[in-house]
């Protein structure tokens, strides 16, 4: 009972932090509960906040285009969570073995550079259409549609450094999958780097604008050289190994939410 009941639990805590976050995102002793969670729940939670940041990704563009700055602000602030609940995760992972976490560390860097890829997108739709935006006084002492705090130069140089580590991190899977020559990791491979790829263009178009934030450990030099890379391990894979496992051909996909304005000047 008490195994089918642990799930339920983390399923509970995800929902109740990213969808109703005032509350839970202000206490700091709800967000430790985390450190306290074995890895099969911490894939758990890892898997929820992704998939909530992805069901808010696809709400962006139609918020925008009907001007709804409250949804907009909303959706900023939660990918402003689920981003920190996924540092909070990544931290938990620390002292145990490596071979033991190896995947879900991948998982929890990769689904950061995602959501950090969000927020950006959010933070331009609110500057350009919310500047003079009052909340309607029905949702203004909400802490979910507070004014979202606006990303960090720091913040750009900590999602670099981290799409090259998750751009390793694909790079030795894909090595694994093609020594393996199994065609369910192969697959999996395939389709990480396949997911993966446009993030990593988009981010160095946005550091771009942001040039305080790059330097020796962060270059757009370096995303590129990983963009190409994964590149051409996806094509590698599916040369050797893809075709017979029947997957999918590498396409260049496009990230969620695309045509997003320009920030605000």
């Amino acid at each position: 009972m008490r195994k089918f009941l642990l799930p339920l639990a983390v399923f509970a805590f995800t929902v109740a932090t990213v969808v109703a976050w005032p509350a839970v995102a202000q206490n700091e002793s709800d967000l430790s509960r985390i450190g306290q969670m074995n890895l099969k729940e911490l894939a758990a939670l890892v898997g929820a906040v992704t998939q909530s940041v992805g069901r808010d990704t696809l709400k962006l563009q139609p918020a925008a285009q009907r001007s709804d700055c409250a949804e907009l602000t909303r959706a900023s602030n939660s990918f402003a969570l689920g981003y920190r609940l996924l540092a909070e995760a990544r931290g938990s992972l620390q002292g145990k073995p490596a071979k033991d976490i190896a995947a879900l560390q991948t998982h929890i860097v990769q689904s950061r550079v995602i959501t950090f890829a969000a927020r950006v997108r959010a933070e331009e739709w609110f500057s350009r259409l919310c500047a003079s935006f009052a909340m309607p006084a029905d949702k203004a002492n909400e802490p979910r549609y507070a004014k979202p705090v606006k990303l960090q130069t720091a913040e750009f140089t900590q999602a670099v450094i981290e799409a090259r580590q998750a751009a390793e991190a694909n790079l030795t899977l894909a090595v694994a999958a093609g020594i393996g020559k199994r065609c369910p990791e192969v697959i999996s491979a395939m389709q990480s780097i396949q997911l993966f790829v446009p993030y990593l263009e988009k981010l160095s178009k946005d550091v771009a604008k942001r040039p305080e934030a790059l330097g020796p450990r962060a270059s757009r030099r370096g995303l590129e050289v990983a963009r190409g890379q994964l590149i051409n391990a996806g094509n590698k894979l599916y040369r050797e190994l893809g075709i017979g496992c029947r997957a999918k051909p590498p396409v260049e996909a496009e990230a969620p939410a695309e045509g997003a304005p320009a920030p605000a000047q």
